[in-house]
Formats: C-alpha cells, sequence, structure tokens
C-alpha cells in the first residue's frame, strides 16, 4: 500500500517548487548549479516538468477559449485575416529574439560570478534593444511588400513585435536560471490577459475588426513586463548607470558568442514559424481570407493541444540537458532525451484514436457550425501536431554540440517542401494539402536529422567525460542518480 506521507510529502513539494519555494538548487546569480550535494536528475526533471506543465495549463486552456470566442464573435474571414498577419509576426520575432533566447539557455548557466553574471544579463539586454530595432524596419518593409498591412495599423504589428521580442528573452532567462515558478506566473498573467483584453475590446466597442484582436494581444503580451522593466529602470536609475548602450570588450566578447551559437538557431525558428505562415499565406492568396481562417483556427486548437500536453516535458528536458552538458554531467544527456520522446509517444497514442472517431465533432465545436471538408483536417493536424514536438527533442545533440547549422540545413529543407507544395497544391486541393504538408515537412526534417546528427561524436564526447570523471572524482565526491 502507498505510503501517504511520502505522497503527502511528494505533493507540498511539488507545490513548494510551484511557489518558487525551492529554489536552493538554483544560483541567485545567472544559472547556478543546477543541483546540490544530493540532486536528483529525476527530481529535476519532474519538478520543472510538473511547473511547465502548469505554465502550459492555463495558456492551453486560454488559447482553446480564445479560438472559440474569437471566430465566433469576428467571424473566419476576420480570424483570418488577424491569423495571417499575427503568425507574420511572429515568425519575425522567433528569428529575431532566437539567437539570444537559445544563446542564453545554452550558455548563461557557465557564468557564475556575480560580475560575471552582471556583464551577461548587460550584453543580453543589449543584444534585446538591438533585435527590437532591426525587427521594426524588417516587420515595417515585409509586411507591406506582400500586401499583408498598410498604413497607420502597421504601428500595432510593430509593438506586438517589440513586446513578443521582449517576452521571449525573459522567459529564455528564467529557463536557463530554472526558474520555472517565474515562467508559470508570467504565462498566466499573459496568457489570461491575451484573451480577456481583446475579448473586452471586442465587447466595448461591438466590432468585428480583426485589429482589436492584434491589439488585445499585444497588450497581453507587454502587462507581465511592466512590473520587471520599471523595476528595473528604477535600479538602473538609482545606480547612476549611464542609458547610452555602452558596452565593455568583455560584454561585447560575450554578445559575439551568444550570436555565433544562435544566429543559425534564430534563422531555424524563422524557417520553423515560416511553416505556418507559409500556409495561410498561400491559403489566403488563392482561396481567400475564409478558408484561411478556417484552417488557422483548426490548427491553433489541434496543435496547441499538444503544445499544452507536450511542451512541459520538452522544456525540462531542454533546461536539463543545457545544465547537465555544461556542469559535466554528459552520461545523462542521452538518457534524457530517450525518456522525453518516450513520455510523448505514450500520451500521443490515446490522441491519435480520440481524433480519428471525433473529427467531425471537433470541427463543429472549433468553428461553431458544420463546414465542407473541415473535419479532414483533424487527422492530419494531429500527426503533424505530434510530429513537430518530436523533432524538438530529436535535435537536442546538435544543440548540445553547438551544432546549429546542421539543425538549419535541415528545417531549411523542410520549409522549402512546405512552400512548394502549398504553392502548387493549395490552388486544387485547398487547407487540406497545408494539413497534410504539415505531416510531410515533419518527416521531412526528422529524416535530415538522422543523416545530419553526428551520433559518434556526441558518445566520444561523453565517453572522454566518463573518464575524465573517473580520473579525478574522490570518495567525497557527490554523485547524481541516474534516470531509471
Amino acid at each position: 500500500m502507498p505510503d501517504f506521507t511520502d505522497m503527502k510529502g511528494s505533493l507540498g513539494t511539488l507545490m513548494e517548487g510551484v511557489l518558487g519555494r525551492n529554489r536552493g538548487r538554483v544560483s541567485s546569480h545567472s544559472g547556478g548549479d543546477a543541483y546540490g550535494p544530493r540532486g536528483s536528475v529525476r527530481g529535476v526533471l519532474v519538478q520543472d516538468g510538473f511547473n511547465y506543465l502548469l505554465s502550459k495549463i492555463v495558456p492551453g486552456l486560454m488559447g482553446f477559449l480564445s479560438v472559440l470566442v474569437f471566430v465566433r464573435w469576428v467571424g473566419v474571414e476576420q480570424y483570418g485575416r488577424y491569423a495571417v498577419i499575427f503568425t507574420s509576426v511572429m515568425a519575425w520575432a522567433s528569428g529575431l529574439a532566437g539567437w539570444l533566447s537559445q544563446g542564453i539557455l545554452r550558455y548563461q548557466s557557465q557564468w557564475r560570478d556575480l560580475g560575471e553574471a552582471a556583464n551577461f544579463l548587460r550584453s543580453a539586454a543589449a543584444g534585446t534593444v538591438l533585435s527590437a530595432a532591426i525587427g521594426a524596419i524588417v516587420v515595417g518593409v515585409a509586411l507591406p511588400a506582400f500586401g499583408v498591412q498598410k498604413g497607420w495599423p502597421l504601428l500595432i504589428s510593430l509593438w506586438l513585435l517589440g513586446a513578443l521580442i521582449v517576452y521571449t528573452v525573459a522567459m529564455a532567462r528564467f529557463q536557463a536560471s530554472l526558474r520555472s515558478a517565474m515562467v508559470l506566473r508570467f504565462e498566466a498573467v499573459r496568457s489570461v490577459g491575451c484573451f480577456a483584453i481583446p475579448a473586452a475590446l471586442l465587447w466595448v466597442t461591438h466590432s468585428r475588426d480583426y485589429r482589436l484582436l492584434l491589439v488585445g494581444i499585444a497588450l497581453g503580451y507587454s502587462l507581465p513586463l511592466v512590473g520587471p522593466i520599471f523595476s528595473r529602470a528604477k535600479d538602473h536609475m538609482e545606480c547612476g548607470h549611464s542609458w547610452r548602450p555602452r558596452l565593455s570588450a568583455g560584454q561585447h566578447k560575450i554578445l559575439g558568442e551568444l550570436w555565433r551559437f544562435g544566429w543559425p538557431v534564430a534563422l531555424w525558428m524563422l524557417c520553423q514559424q515560416g511553416l505556418q505562415v507559409s500556409d495561410r499565406y498561400f491559403l489566403q492568396k488563392f482561396s481567400g481570407y475564409t478558408d484561411a481562417g478556417v484552417y488557422a483556427s483548426m490548427y491553433d486548437v489541434i496543435v496547441r493541444s499538444f503544445s499544452l500536453l507536450f511542451m512541459p516535458v520538452t522544456l525540462a528536458v531542454h533546461a536539463l540537458v543545457m545544465n547537465q552538458w555544461n556542469a559535466g554531467n554528459r552520461s545523462h544527456v542521452l538518457r534524457a532525451i530517450q525518456v522525453g520522446v518516450k513520455y510523448q509517444l505514450l500520451m500521443f497514442i490515446p490522441m491519435l484514436l480520440s481524433s480519428a472517431a471525433l473529427a467531425p465533432w471537433v470541427s463543429r465545436l472549433v468553428l461553431g457550425r458544420g463546414i465542407p471538408g473541415a473535419a479532414a483536417l483533424v487527422l492530419p493536424l494531429t500527426v503533424g501536431g505530434f510530429l513537430w514536438q518530436v523533432c524538438l527533442l530529436a535535435h537536442k545533440p546538435l544543440e548540445i554540440l553547438c551544432q546549429t547549422k546542421r539543425m538549419l540545413i535541415g528545417i531549411l529543407g523542410a520549409l522549402s517542401i512546405n512552400v512548394a507544395g502549398n504553392w502548387t497544391l493549395v490552388p486544387r486541393y485547398g487547407y487540406r494539402a497545408s494539413a497534410y504538408l504539415t505531416v510531410a515537412s515533419s518527416v521531412a526534417y526528422l529524416l535530415l536529422l538522422f543523416i545530419l546528427t553526428p551520433m559518434q561524436k556526441l558518445r566520444d564526447a561523453i565517453e572522454t567525460d566518463e573518464r575524465e570523471f573517473v580520473r579525478t572524482s574522490s570518495p567525497v565526491a557527490p554523485t547524481l542518480t541516474t534516470l531509471s
């Protein structure tokens, strides 16, 4: 019979982790040690996975509710216009913030001294400002050039872009510090705001204009950032620091290191988000905004369900793998990735069976009415959503080996298939072609990862680390429990 005391203690530990009270395993500086002397890989993975699960439950529920409400309030045609612009801005934000966010996740835990952590933070802040400035220029030119948005509404997109970049970098710093409780708090505030504010704007104005959705989403992403930005600005003024963006030679070096690692990842993220832009852009171009709205609403609900269930595993494994690798405990890396993929597969099987049986009901639930052909999107989007979550774990070996250019080659291949397929097939088959191309793109990326990943190099690095540990270890050296 299970020990009730142990179960109660475990739940208490998890709730303390949710509230951020068990952060002894994390340094108060940049990232800190991932574990104390008695740390456990499994314990860290469970705690962070639990926090990341909670950080996805509220956004997931708000995301489902947002699609259901917004599609009914503004209609599929206006929702299609919103989806095309939002995914375009999101793609550019992912690319422009990606080099920083991924670089932070990769390197922040290396800077443990207080002075080094301050240099790293200032370098990251300078990179954020630079990314936002470049993004304003790029998006300001790209959206009008492709006929997506013109005139004063473009200012809304630029505001949204800036909020997305800052928010992405902030989340990366929390994840790199293993502060999953802060990720939970920010995501809860952001997700509620991104639903409540647009809904309030639509209700107050009695309008069906998609631009109100964009304004509300921009406010929702800005809301959790207000407190930290004002606090940081206050500290900056009290210390008498200059507002001019001066960086020391060491800070320039840090920023350069982040850029060299991150630019292929940033371009990878731009291409990955470009897959969604490709679907929606070609649908509105060849079939109109109504079909783009039908596809976007179905995609947002189905794929978001995988983010809700699978991304907690992905985020926990990512932070754990990077901290283990940087701390020299490399023998745990492959095991953590394998456990993550196993959990994803076990969760996917019942979802696949349910989607096959309930496809007509799902399409009516999302769209509010029966639309011919919409039910046919459920199964391919379910498979495609799962495969892309597997991809996020499958390319971890390339990340930790800093072989990000190989990741870029893989995603460029997947994007090429997606763009060429949508260009040629959407005029004939409509949104069904886009749904099946989601599956084809993910399969192509997995195959390219299988070809491009140097597994022998990874195994050699792990074996070298194990030999070094055996040579330098002593009877009093702390050990880590292995995953089982």
